[in-house]
């Protein structure tokens, strides 16, 4: 009788260790693969980005293009448009006029939205709406409550559309009485087309201006950007030097912003960790511009290189040293001279050429510095 547990030879074939069992070293390497494969099928999920180290004299920064400051004027220009309910171009002039600062412009305009509108030069004067006293009775409490606020819009300014006038017209700056196109700002000075071209060009290629006045004299009405550009429709270049004076302003207006100093180079360096001057006591902020490595500069100062580890007070004083002791330099070689003898430097404070150098008695020409003597000179 056979036991429940018995088995033959051919069984033990079966369980053969080497064909089935797995080594240790074999089981390491097949878990290892496995991990690989789920590490593979996730992909970067799971990857640690690497975390950049800055040193401890470097200073956060951001080097901007021109289109992105430009991105962040447009922003600043419907923001205050959404608030005073005024189209873009009123929007510029007002923020303009107040060097780009809204908290400033907003309180300002909610005190007396009138004045500030003249001041900024989009309304004349003699199109401010009278006071509540001088408007006569008040027709409904409606209106009385409206008046009284204070805060009035501007009026919009008409877009630099060209228009024909009655013949014959005679424009009061050329004296042209042939020219059939016209223009004019809110203010009703109008000139011909060709003027308000000249004028406007003028302003921006030779004087570098973004805030272009009316022609006429003593009016202070400012023209828009709508109506510069039909100014300059067949001017692209000039339409293009407008808007870089308009960014340029922005930038010099902002304390944040600053121009890379390199010639030709149009970037623009974000640092507001260096807008306060209580920073720089403590900082150098020395910053690289986006386009080029090699553009380090000073946010801080006007130096227009990296003047680590000396900070912007310190560097400055040192460069006013130097500058002065250069002009030091120019001052004694343009009015002195060294006598040929000992060397000596010697003032000439009047009299004839004839020197005598106090410390070693040589007398010399100061003209040719020859040699001279007593019976020579006389």
């Amino acid at each position: 009788m056979s036991s429940d547990y018995d088995y033959s030879d051919d069984d033990l074939d079966y369980y053969d260790e080497d064909e089935d069992m797995l080594s240790p070293q074999e089981d390491e390497d097949s878990a290892s693969s496995d991990d690989d494969m789920d590490m593979d099928a996730f992909g970067d999920d799971f990857k640690v980005p690497q975390r950049i180290v800055r040193k401890a004299y470097e200073i956060d920064h951001e080097s901007l293009s021109q289109s992105a400051v430009e991105k962040l004027m447009s922003n600043d220009i419907e923001h205050i448009g959404g608030i005073f309910g005024v189209d873009t171009s009123t929007a510029a002039l007002l923020l303009r006029h107040m060097d780009w600062n809204k908290e400033r412009l907003i309180e300002k305009y909610m005190d007396n939205a009138s004045a500030v509108s003249v001041a900024s030069g989009i309304v004349p004067p003699s199109k401010i709406p009278l006071s509540p006293s001088a408007a006569g009775p008040e027709r409904s409490q409606g209106s009385s409550s409206a008046r009284s606020s204070g805060l009035r819009r501007p009026a919009r300014q008409a877009p630099a559309l060209q228009r024909q006038r009655p013949q014959p017209f005679l424009c009061p700056i050329c004296f042209d009485d042939t020219q059939t196109n016209f223009a004019a700002l809110p203010c009703d000075h109008t000139f011909c087309s060709g003027c308000w071209t000249a004028y406007i060009t003028s302003k921006i290629r030779e004087e570098g201006e973004h805030s272009i006045r009316c022609m006429a004299e003593g009016c202070a009405l400012v023209a828009h950007d709508k109506f510069v550009h039909a100014a300059l429709t067949e001017d692209e270049q000039t339409w293009q030097r407008f808007n870089e004076l308009v960014v340029r302003h922005f930038v010099a207006s902002n304390p944040n912003l600053k121009y890379c100093p390199y010639p030709s180079c149009t970037h623009t360096v974000s640092c507001p960790a260096a807008a306060s001057k209580s920073a720089l006591t403590t900082t150098v902020p020395t910053v690289t511009c986006g386009a080029d490595p090699l553009h380090k500069f000073c946010f801080g100062c006007p130096i227009e290189s990296d003047h680590r580890p000396v900070i912007c007070s310190v560097a400055k004083m040192w460069l006013r040293k130097c500058r002065d002791d250069s002009e030091t330099a120019n001052w004694i070689k343009s009015n002195t001279k060294e006598c040929s003898q000992c060397q000596s430097t010697i003032e000439k404070n009047g009299g004839c050429n004839h020197m005598t150098c106090k410390k070693c008695k040589h007398e010399f020409c100061w003209v040719c510095m020859g040699n001279l003597s007593s019976s020579q000179a006389m």
